[in-house]
């Protein structure tokens, strides 16, 4: 079972380019181990065929909530909910990093039929889904932080709340409006991806590193004197 895998196509043939999602994929991967599927391998097919081994799915991608059914994009076509809604997943968390994955037709007893729910009908735990439509830049910036904490053993919530903390903290002008950062939501389970115990194991690596680059150095100190 992989970790993460991220499908970006990055580039469409009738929507615009989401350039900065590249971005965010190749900084995903460097918190989790997986695969990323990039322009034409950001496919229906490879993605379908990952829900049921993936722990984290990641769509950096557009989306479109005023049809009928919603649908998310791909690049070699759409993917509808009601298409998504056949697909099991065991999925531990699925990002939906697109324009309004909260959104959709509201049935009576049913409530929002909307991109995220169509995840929780397949088995996925928890989504990050958005209110409405988001900047490619700043959703890229958040993603980032997002996926650091939750690499550190943070809750999703908890990381969520502190990346938008990150992102204030590192903006300034109309850039801080809450359009950019507060359209991103967590529903579901809010536990962390991994746990304490793992949490903890690769904190002591990066220390091991740092400890072991510092020897270097001093040794090639010695060896200059």
């Amino acid at each position: 079972k992989h970790k993460l895998k991220v499908f970006d196509p990055v580039y469409f043939k009738n929507n615009s380019d989401l350039p900065y999602t590249e971005k965010e994929a190749n900084l995903l991967l460097k918190h989790f181990s997986g695969i990323k599927y990039l322009y034409q391998d950001a496919t229906l097919e490879n993605f379908t065929t990952s829900l049921q081994n993936t722990d984290i799915i990641h769509l950096a991608t557009h989306a479109n909530a005023t049809l009928s059914t919603p649908a998310i994009y791909l690049s070699n076509g759409s993917i509808s909910f009601d298409e998504l809604s056949t697909y099991p997943n065991n999925a531990s968390l699925v990002v939906l990093s697109a324009c309004e994955t909260t959104k959709g037709k509201i049935e009576n007893g049913e409530g929002t039929l909307s991109l995220a729910r169509s995840f929780f009908y397949g088995g996925a735990q928890s989504t990050l889904s958005t209110l409405w439509k988001v900047d490619d830049r700043a959703t890229s910036e958040i993603m980032n932080s997002f996926y650091s904490y939750l690499r550190r053993g943070m809750k999703k919530s908890s990381a969520l709340h502190k990346a938008k903390i990150d992102y204030i903290e590192s903006n300034s002008g109309s850039e801080l409006s809450p359009y950019f950062w507060s359209s991103l939501i967590i529903t579901g389970s809010i536990d962390p991806i991994i746990s304490e115990q793992d949490s903890l194991k690769y904190i002591l690596i990066i220390i091991l590193s740092i400890l072991f680059l510092v020897a270097l150095v001093m040794l090639s100190r010695e060896r200059n004197i």
